[in-house]
C-alpha cells in the first residue's frame, strides 16, 4: 500500500536556517520539496568526487579476495590519487604489452639470430633479403635458381631468406622489414612489462578491501554534505531575504517524531493534508511477502499518490508464473538450498531480501513440479505409487492451465481498475469497467468450452452477464455525455477491448511453452546421458558429469526465462488492465548517509 503523507512548511529566520537544516538532517524524516535545480560549484565538485570514489570501488571489486585486510597511512583522497595513478600506469603498460606481443608475433617466424651477422654479410658484398608469402604462392624453382632458405611455415605462410651477390633477383613475394630491436630484446621487454603489471595488480589486491571501506565512508560523508548544501538552496526567500520558507513531506506513521522535533526547536510551521496536485512522494508499506516484490515495482515505476500499489496484487501471480516456467521439483529444491546457504554467509540485508525472493521462487517450482509431475526431467506419472496423484496429466491440461491463469490475472486487473475508478471519480465512472469485467469473463467461459470444458450447467445463464456488461460498456463509457455519443464511443471501446483481450491472453501461452520446453530439455538431457552409461569403465562418471552440466544449464535458462516472462506479463498485461498510472516520486528523507 501507499503510505499517507502530510505536508509541513517551516518559516525560519535566515540566520537560523542552516542550524535548523542540520537538526532536520539529524532527524532524517522529512522529504524536502525541491524549489530549484540550481547547482553550486561545491555541489558539482562533491558530485564529481562521489562519482570517482564509486567508480574506484567498482574497479577494485575485481581484486577482492580472501587475503587479510591491509592498512594504509594515506588519507582517503591521497589513496584515491595513488590508485588512479596506478590505473593510468596500468593502462599505459597494457598498451605497451599489446605492442610487444604484436611485434614478437611478427618476429617469431624468424627465430633468434644475430642482426650484426646480416650487416657483416652485406659489408662483404653478399645481399640478404627476408621474404614471406602464402604457401600456395611459394615457387619451388626459387630454391633451385637462387640461394633461398625456408626458415619457417606458419599459419599458411612461408618465411624464407634470399642470399645473393650483384643485382637482387626479382622474387614475387613480400619483403619483411625488421624492427630496431631483436626478438630477444622484445621478449625481455615484454617480461618486464608483465612483471610490472603483476606488481600493480598485487597493489590493487592488497589495498582493495581497506580502500573500499575508506571510499564508502567518504562517499557517505560527501553525500551528507551534498544533501545539506542542496537543501540550503531549497528554502524560498521571503521578506527581502530575511525569512526562509522550507517545505517537506512526512509519512503519517512518522509524524509524531516530527511534532516532537518541532516542539523542541520552537519553529513556526504549517501542516496540511497531501493533495494529488502537489505530487507527494511515494513510500510503499507492505507485509514481508509483498515487500520482497517491491524492487520489481520500482523497476517499472512507482505509482502516483492516488493510485493503488499493485505490488501485493501481482506478487502471488509472479511467484506462480516462475514456478510454471520451472516446474521441476529437483530444480526448486536446488534453488532453495543454494539461497538458504548463501543467506548464512551474506549479511547485506538487500541481498538477503533478493535471496529470500529466489527461495520463494524455488518453493513455487517445487509446487508446480509436483502439480505437473516432473523431477529432474523424469515423468513422475510413470511411477505407479505416485502417478495417480499428479493433477496435470498432459500438455493439453498445461496449455489450459496457462490460459486459465491469464484470464484470472486479467480479470483481477480489470476488477482493480473498477474499484480505483469508483473510489476516485464515483460509482458512475466505474460502471463501464464493471461491464468490461462481466463481458470479458463471459467470453472467457465461452472460450473454455472451445478447449473442451463442459459449461452446460452455466451456459443458459451466460447471456445475462454478457448482455448486461455490453449495455454498461455502451451506455456508461463516458458518463454525462449524450447517449448516442456514448454508444458510438462504446463501440470503439468494445473493439479495442475484444482485440486487446485476445492479444493479452495469447501472451500467457508462453507460460505453457516455457514450462513444456524446460521439461522436454530435461528429458533429452537424461536420454543422452543414459547412452553414456555404455562407455566402458568411465561411463557412470561421464553420465553424472553430463547430468550435472546439462541440468545446471537447463536450470539457469529456466530461471532466466522464469523471471523475464513474468516480468513482461506483469508490466504489459496486468498493469495495463489494472490501468496503472505513474511515475511517482520516491520518498527520500533528508538524512545523513
Amino acid at each position: 500500500m501507499i503510505e499517507k503523507m502530510k505536508k509541513y512548511s517551516f518559516v525560519l529566520y535566515h540566520l537560523d536556517y542552516q542550524d535548523f537544516l542540520a537538526q532536520l538532517q539529524n532527524l532524517g524524516m522529512v522529504h524536502i520539496i525541491r524549489s530549484t535545480e540550481e547547482k553550486t560549484d561545491e555541489l558539482r565538485q562533491n558530485q564529481e568526487m562521489i562519482s570517482q570514489y564509486a567508480e574506484s570501488i567498482k574497479f577494485l571489486s575485481k581484486f577482492q579476495d580472501e587475503r587479510p585486510k591491509g592498512s594504509t597511512n594515506l588519507p582517503t583522497k591521497a589513496l584515491l590519487n595513488q590508485i588512479n595513478k596506478a590505473r593510468s600506469e596500468k593502462d599505459s603498460l597494457l598498451r605497451q604489452r599489446d605492442g610487444f606481443i604484436k611485434q614478437i608475433k611478427d618476429l617469431e617466424p624468424w627465430g633468434h639470430f644475430d642482426y650484426d651477422l646480416v650487416s657483416r654479410l652485406k659489408a662483404n658484398g653478399i645481399g640478404v633479403e627476408f621474404y614471406h608469402c602464402l604457401k600456395n604462392h611459394f615457387k619451388a624453382e626459387w630454391v633451385e635458381e637462387y640461394t633461398v632458405t625456408v626458415v619457417a611455415e606458419l599459419s599458411g605462410s612461408v618465411y624464407f631468406v634470399l642470399l645473393y651477390t650483384g643485382d637482387r633477383p626479382v622474387i614475387e613475394a613480400d619483403t619483411f622489414s625488421f624492427h630496431a630491436h631483436t626478438l630477444q630484446e622484445m621478449e625481455t621487454e615484454l617480461k618486464q612489462v608483465k612483471d610490472h603489471l603483476e606488481a600493480i595488480d598485487s597493489f590493487f589486491a592488497d589495498n582493495a578491501q581497506i580502500a573500499t571501506e575508506m571510499f564508502n565512508r567518504e562517499i557517505a560523508r560527501l553525500t551528507t554534505m551534498y544533501d545539506f548544501e542542496d537543501a540550503t538552496l531549497q528554502g524560498v526567500s521571503e521578506a527581502e531575504d530575511h525569512v526562509r520558507v522550507l517545505s517537506g513531506w512526512i509519512p503519517v506513521s512518522r509524524e509524531i517524531g516530527l511534532i516532537e522535533f518541532i516542539k523542541q526547536q520552537n519553529v513556526i510551521h504549517f501542516a496540511s493534508e497531501a493533495k494529488m496536485e502537489d505530487n507527494p512522494p511515494i513510500r510503499l508499506r507492505n507485509n514481508w511477502f509483498s515487500r520482497l516484490f517491491e524492487p520489481i515495482t520500482k523497476m517499472y515505476m512507482l505509482p502516483k499518490y492516488n493510485e493503488f500499489d499493485l505490488t501485493p496484487f501481482f506478487a502471488p501471480f509472479f511467484m506462480l508464473f516462475f514456478g510454471f516456467c520451472n516446474a521441476d521439483i529437483a530444480y526448486g529444491i536446488i534453488l532453495v538450498l543454494i539461497t538458504l546457504g548463501l543467506r548464512l554467509k551474506i549479511k547485506d540485508q538487500t541481498i538477503r531480501g533478493f535471496l529470500t525472493l529466489i527461495t520463494l521462487f524455488g518453493v513455487s517450482s517445487i509446487i508446480m513440479g509436483w502439480l505437473m509431475g516432473t523431477i529432474l526431467g523424469f515423468d513422475m506419472k510413470e511411477i505407479p505409487s505416485l502417478g495417480e496423484k499428479i493433477l496435470v496429466r498432459d500438455t493439453n491440461q498445461i496449455f489450459n492451465l496457462g490460459l486459465l491463469l491469464g484470464v484470472i490475472q486479467i480479470l483481477f486487473g480489470i476488477a482493480i481498475a473498477t474499484v480505483k475508478k469508483m473510489r476516485q471519480a464515483g460509482l458512475m465512472n466505474g460502471l463501464s469497467s464493471i461491464g468490461t469485467f462481466f463481458f470479458i469473463g463471459t467470453l472467457a467461459v465461452y472460450g473454455a468450452q472451445q478447449l473442451g470444458t463442459d459449461i452446460s450447467a452455466v451456459q443458459p445463464y451466460l447471456r445475462y452477464p454478457m448482455l448486461g456488461g455490453l449495455a454498461l460498456i455502451l451506455l456508461f463509457n463516458q458518463p454525462g455525455k449524450n447517449p448516442l455519443v456514448n454508444i458510438a464511443g462504446g463501440l470503439w471501446v468494445l473493439y479495442n477491448m475484444i482485440t486487446g483481450f485476445f492479444g493479452d491472453i495469447l501472451s500467457y501461452i508462453r507460460l505453457f511453452a516455457l514450462g513444456v520446453s524446460s521439461g522436454i530439455l530435461g528429458f533429452v538431457i537424461n536420454s543422452i546421458g543414459s547412452q553414456m552409461l555404455g562407455i566402458p569403465i568411465a561411463g557412470p562418471v561421464v553420465y553424472v558429469i553430463f547430468l550435472i552440466a546439462g541440468h545446471s544449464l537447463n536450470l539457469a535458462l529456466g530461471a532466466l526465462s522464469g523471471f523475464v516472462h513474468p516480468l513482461r506479463l506483469t508490466f504489459v498485461e496486468f498493469f495495463k488492465n489494472a490501468e496503472y498510472v505513474g511515475p511517482g516520486i520516491e520518498y527520500k528523507p533528508f538524512s545523513k548517509s
